[in-house]
């Protein structure tokens, strides 16, 4: 929680810096090509010249607040699917936009289809097929999400166990869970997928009949956001690799 905390602060102070900035700009603007030409066109007697004075800077002003305002998004988010592109189609996936400012990535990979969107949050939400037919939630200890699950009246897995320090289990059947958490191998992609270095706030990996999901979501950073070809593969081929071991287990009666 106060991760949490911390971090709806750093969105205020986010947005602040953001109107501060836009603030700084359009201020003046407003008062060299609006209230200046018309304090000139009231002094003057021709009309037509006082039309000019009025209606010539303020076009300028529209086309520079509207027109650099697309300019700069449009920049943005070429820039960004560009950023993207390099992290993810190496890895075997097609990009195409997403909700006009995100990115959205499909193909198949290791014989699974993968579906993977990436928008405003910013989140990343990574799902791929699988035959498992079981349910299971597992997120960083201190992720809100944490809290909302004891609000709906789910207790999370008593584990005790070190090697899975930091991460919390929800699960539908707790048996089955417990055998699978006893693997090595899911220990440590749990670890990785959820408690390895990550931009992201809170790192979620879902388990429901026929998908698993890796979600991560919000920004720890007050505006740095940078996730490296490394993160991308070990997120995919981690999420993958938990997939074929809940393939392996006993389903839940």
């Amino acid at each position: 929680m106060f991760k949490l905390g911390k971090t709806i602060a750093k969105d205020y102070a986010r947005s602040l810096i953001i109107y501060v900035i836009a603030a700084a700009i359009a201020i003046p603007l407003i008062c060299v090509l609006i209230f200046v030409p018309l304090a000139i066109a009231s002094r003057t007697d021709n009309t037509a010249n006082a039309l000019l004075i009025m209606v010539i800077p303020a076009t300028c002003f529209l086309l520079i607040i509207f027109g650099g305002g697309a300019g700069t998004l449009f920049f943005v988010l070429r820039r960004r699917a560009k950023q993207y592109d390099a992290l993810f189609t190496p890895l075997g996936l097609t990009g195409k936009t997403y909700m006009l400012s995100g990115r959205q990535y499909q193909g198949t990979v290791q014989g699974r289809q993968v579906d993977m969107r990436l928008y405003r949050g910013p989140a990343l939400d990574m799902r791929i097929d699988t035959t498992t037919q079981a349910r299971l939630s597992a997120a960083n200890s201190d992720g809100v999400s944490l809290t909302l699950a004891r609000t709906f009246g789910r207790e999370p897995l008593d584990l005790n166990d070190p090697e899975l320090s930091g991460i919390t289990v929800f699960a539908k059947d707790e048996d089955w869970a417990l055998s699978l958490l006893a693997n090595p191998e899911v220990k440590a992609l749990l670890s990785q997928l959820i408690l390895s270095e990550s931009p992201f706030l809170m790192r979620q990996v879902h388990l429901e009949p026929g998908q698993l999901r890796l979600f991560l979501y919000r920004n720890k950073r007050l505006f740095k956001f940078t996730i490296t070809p490394y993160q991308a593969e070990q997120w995919l081929n981690g999420l993958l690799s938990l997939a074929r071991i809940t393939e392996t287990q006993p389903s839940p009666l």
